[in-house]
């Protein structure tokens, strides 16, 4: 089957890995579009085509793939006229989906099945149907790991602009406040990652010890993923919601900047406590969001919008 995989924007680049496992791991054709590209840099199939370039893909495609809403115009009208409940699933995760879920719930896309955002609650309570697929990841293609406890543990956060703010990251800006004045910098490095290419982004996480993501939202993404397959603890707050569908998540789920700050202390006093915060992670990743497994919920949930999903 010809699968045509669109977006305005990757977002954390994963229509692009979805396009490459789809190519790589099943009997299906896929090809990608991406109408805009951003800072980070992502990789392409097809960048920003001409109108009668989307046309001819619309026409070859037997089934369509949307990464997030795409912006209506003379582009992506074609999409938009091929497109219905059995031939199309839209992908819900991010920002835009938790801003603007009322984008994915009218209009042409109202009876579309949604995926992508299942374990997110703020996303999930508002956006339906929803089924349940996870990010994935070539792990192979991942830079490998550089760490070296000899040297300061190099403590890293990098999210999105949206997490650089209190409301989503004072309780980590807080504990790394309190482990300034408990250490000096023989001791602990600080690294805070923004608007860098995500290339950029993992090389300097493989050289990193303990990985920081969110305290509010909920649930773990690209950031969490990154520093679990490099076998940092990683601190990530998940709600009931997000535990329930994966049970087994090895992350450190606090919400406090004290506890976060305790924590951390524990881990850097105790080796025998670091690893055992830690040991888990690369199994995790590997095991659910590995392309070649990930690529199964999707081939599966295609097969079922195709010949048995009903409005």
């Amino acid at each position: 089957m010809n699968i045509l995989i669109c977006c305005d924007f990757d977002n954390g680049g994963q229509m692009a890995a979805l396009w490459k496992a789809m190519n790589k791991y099943t009997e299906h054709k896929a090809r990608l579009i991406n109408f805009r590209c951003t800072y980070l840099d992502y990789e392409e199939d097809t960048y920003n085509p001409i109108p009668d370039k989307v046309n001819e893909l619309a026409n070859w495609a037997d089934f369509f793939i949307l990464g997030e809403t795409l912006v209506p115009n003379i582009q992506s009208e074609p999409i938009y006229q091929k497109i219905k409940h059995n031939n199309c699933i839209v992908r819900a995760g991010g920002s835009v989906a938790r801003t603007y879920p009322n984008l994915y719930c009218t209009g042409k896309l109202a009876n579309i099945m949604k995926t992508g955002a299942y374990h997110d609650s703020t996303i999930t309570s508002r956006i339906f149907p929803m089924a349940h697929t996870v990010n994935m990841y070539q792990f192979n293609e991942f830079p490998q790991a550089n760490q070296n406890l000899d040297r300061p543990y190099r403590l890293v956060f990098s999210g999105t602009a949206l997490k650089h703010t209190m409301g989503f990251s004072g309780a980590i800006m807080e504990a790394w406040r309190l482990l300034k004045k408990k250490y000096d910098a023989s001791v602990i490095e600080f690294i805070n990652i923004k608007h860098t290419s995500w290339a950029k982004t993992l090389k300097i996480k493989a050289t990193c010890d303990i990985c920081y993501d969110q305290t509010s939202l909920g649930f773990y993404g690209s950031s969490s993923i990154e520093g679990m397959y490099y076998n940092m603890p990683t601190f990530c707050y998940v709600n009931g919601w997000c535990k329930s569908i994966h049970p087994d998540l090895p992350l450190i789920s606090l919400r406090d900047g004290r506890a976060i700050f305790d924590k951390t202390v524990e881990m850097i006093e105790s080796p025998e406590e670091f690893w055992k915060s830690s040991k888990d992670g690369r199994e995790y990743c590997e095991r659910v969001h590995g392309a070649k497994h990930a690529i199964v919920r999707w081939t599966s949930l295609i097969d079922y919008v195709q010949n048995e999903y009903r409005m």
